[in-house]
């Protein structure tokens, strides 16, 4: 069974706390020590949010090292990640001037039909990880890794986003269920090869 992160911090940090801290913009995550204490939360429970958000953006010991804008390596490392998963998750990933890793976020979580997100959500850290550039990669759980209009919509919308501020997006990678391949958005000419 599957529970809302508002209910997960409940349990450790109370439910006033874990509602101001999952309604904050951009998620937790993401959020700096002064935007924590913006939120009027006791020491405690700032120290409880910092020591989570250090646990879930700790880049996994798997993930590959050197660089990560080839979208066959890109699309077999997260088929193998989320290719498993009955729900949508996107992960951006930040790059460094030579598209090596720098850091990887979970900017949206969705059902089985997918999952929303702003320009925001995904440039925030991004930025606070001083990324050069980044990836978007997302799973389709029906197995099916073609892209849809909404997909589309929102590779072009990032991209976008990205070029006003100088961060440009490098692929959006979608990856299939259980084995199901991926597809690259800039092979597709969605977005063009830089």
């Amino acid at each position: 069974m599957t529970y809302p992160e508002v209910q997960l911090l409940a349990l450790l940090v109370g439910d006033l706390a874990a509602r101001k801290v999952c309604s904050a913009p951009g998620g937790w995550r993401g959020l700096s020590g002064p935007e924590l204490g913006q939120l009027g939360l006791r020491p405690r429970v700032k120290g409880v949010v910092t020591a989570l958000q250090a646990l879930t953006q700790r880049p996994l010991a798997e993930l590959p090292r050197g660089e990560l804008s080839d979208p066959e390596t890109v699309g077999a490392f997260y088929g193998d990640r989320l290719g498993h998963l009955e729900h949508e998750v996107i992960v951006a990933v930040a790059l460094d001037g030579q598209h090596r890793l720098l850091g990887e976020f979970e900017v949206a979580r969705g059902g089985r039909h997918g999952a929303s997100l702003t320009a925001g959500d995904v440039l925030r850290p991004i930025i606070r990880a001083a990324g050069s550039a980044f990836l978007l990669i997302h799973n389709h759980p029906s197995g099916d890794p073609s892209p849809s209009s909404e997909d589309i919509h929102m590779t072009k919308a990032l991209r976008n986003a990205g070029l006003v501020v100088g961060i440009p997006l490098i692929d959006h990678v979608v990856v299939g269920a259980r084995g199901g391949g991926y597809v690259s958005l800039r092979e597709r000419g969605v977005l063009e090869a830089l």
